[in-house]
């Protein structure tokens, strides 16, 4: 029986997605597994792979079957229609840079993360400011191909490869409330917490004991071991598919809290993708709904369920268990108090809940400024330091306390640092909405049932995958759009004892 050119499509995507996932792994184990004299053999299966994906994408065939699909799109059913249309989308992605900038980019970006290693050892911008110099032009270059097919300003189309939709004039509102309302918050929170002490937990802990106490969790959490696992790793992440999910976290000896909120972070990321829609696995429309979405599932297990009283009297039995540790200090509360502790900080990846989001926006507002050409990329180290300064109220001591701590600018990844502070709203959003709409859910946790708080995610986000964009996926799962409000409420509750 002769297929239809929806079904052949269907087959073309199927395929990439299927590379992807070969991608996914090889990245895993490069940063897991891999010798580390293996990295050219390496980067060049993956520079193999990321070839073929493209080529079926810019095809001749790929673009006439998609335009005959489209011409009878209203044949499909409304989830064959939401595909199509993110087949567009990737499709655009795809043909609208030009390959000879796509392979410039890749190239500039392997240098420049290789020079970021180097100047973080070695403490000097110099090193790294050429080859950062050529990323940025390369992705203005980038964004400006795909501006003017997507309809937007060219920073707005970065934005838009990592939260489908979004716009700087969405996000500029909100994030000006914070900015404002913070500060002062912040302040708050560090005095009221003067009047709460903390016992300190000393005990360096074996980092295969803080394993299986990460593994332990994930079970209770209902994590899948038949089609994941647990490594360790310098950074902590999430890769793979539905069918075989790789997290790490990583583990200190001296601070055995830092591994776990890693673990529960990672796996908020692994719980979307493994409860995507299973009857759209490996197509665009079963892919999840962007990084704002991905990272408030995963803030919403570390931040609001992994910092909580609540995981604590479920917890703090199973940490002194498998710690063979006992006293006050293993006690919910105190632990619930440690995690929580506001203190600001030189590193992002360090902060506490509250400071996070400041870390977060003054990247978005650097970066906002290089692609209008306020900043220049040689600039970048003394701009940062005044900025951190107006935000924080003190100047970084080092480089790798300022401007070099994070790889994303060197990775060619513009656009991106936004959706960790949307992701921190949403995850508020949502936990307020499961608060009022199932609080049993909640009630549950410090028994280790988190059945029925998974359930209330995959009805409400996870089943969706990317059928529907991102501004009505936060409307139906929480009867509103994106509300820096009650991000704020919620910080107020829970650190300064309002309500």
């Amino acid at each position: 029986m002769k297929q239809t050119p929806y079904k052949l499509i269907e087959k073309r995507f199927e395929r990439i997605d299927t590379l992807r996932s070969i991608i996914h792994l090889l990245r895993w184990d490069a940063e897991v597994m891999m010798p580390l004299g293996s990295n050219e053999i390496r980067a060049a299966q993956l520079s193999l792979l990321d070839l073929e994906c493209n080529s079926i994408l810019r095809s001749k065939k790929t673009a006439v079957l998609l335009d005959r699909v489209e011409s009878t799109v209203c044949n499909l059913t409304d989830w064959q229609q939401a595909n199509v249309r993110e087949m567009r989308r990737l499709w655009i992605y795809g043909n609208t840079v030009p390959k000879r900038l796509i392979n410039s980019l890749h190239r500039a970006v392997t240098k420049a993360e290789v020079q970021w290693r180097k100047a973080v050892e070695t403490n000097n911008y110099k090193t790294l400011c050429p080859h950062l110099e050529r990323v940025v032009d390369l992705v203005r270059e980038k964004a400006h191909h795909l501006a003017g097919k997507l309809g937007c300003s060219p920073y707005d189309a970065l934005l838009d490869e990592y939260d489908p939709g979004r716009r700087a004039c969405e996000i500029d509102p909100v994030f000006d409330s914070l900015k404002t309302s913070l500060p002062g918050l912040i302040a708050e929170a560090i005095q009221w917490q003067e009047g709460m002490p903390v016992l300190k937990i000393n005990a360096e802990i074996p980092v295969a004991r803080q394993r299986e106490l990460g593994r332990a969790v994930m079970k209770q959490l209902g994590f899948p071991f038949e089609k994941g696992r647990l490594d360790e790793s310098l950074h902590p992440f999430t890769e793979g598919t539905a069918e075989d999910i790789r997290i790490t976290s990583r583990f200190s000896e001296n601070d055995f809290l830092s591994g776990l909120m890693g673990v529960l972070h990672e796996t908020g990321h692994a719980m979307y993708d493994f409860g995507l829609p299973s009857d759209w696995f490996l197509q665009p429309v079963g892919r999840d709904r962007g990084m704002t979405i991905h990272e408030s599932q995963a803030l919403l297990l570390e931040m609001m369920i992994g910092r909580s009283r609540k995981f604590f009297e479920f917890a703090a039995p199973l940490i002194a268990e498998t710690f063979q540790a006992s006293g006050p200090a293993w006690a919910p509360e105190n632990l619930f108090r440690l995690a929580t502790r506001v203190r600001k900080s030189f590193i992002r990846m360090e902060a506490d809940e509250m400071t996070y989001t400041l870390h977060v926006m003054m990247r978005y507002e650097i970066e906002k400024n290089i692609f209008d050409g306020t900043i220049l990329v040689k600039n970048l180290p003394e701009v940062w330091n005044e900025k951190f300064n107006e935000v924080m109220g003190f100047y970084p001591n080092t480089l790798k306390q300022g401007c070099l701590q994070d790889s994303h600018w060197p990775q060619g990844y513009f656009g991106y640092f936004s959706t960790y502070a949307l992701g921190a709203i949403m995850a508020s959003q949502l936990y307020r909405s499961i608060k009022l709409e199932k609080p049993e859910a909640l009630d549950q946790i410090p028994r280790g049932n988190f059945e029925p708080l998974f359930g209330w995610l995959s009805d409400r986000v996870y089943c969706h995958g990317a059928k529907l964009s991102t501004q009505d996926l936060v409307q139906q799962a929480t009867g509103e759009g994106l509300n820096g409000d009650h991000y704020l409420s919620y910080l107020k509750e829970k650190y300064l004892g309002t309500s």
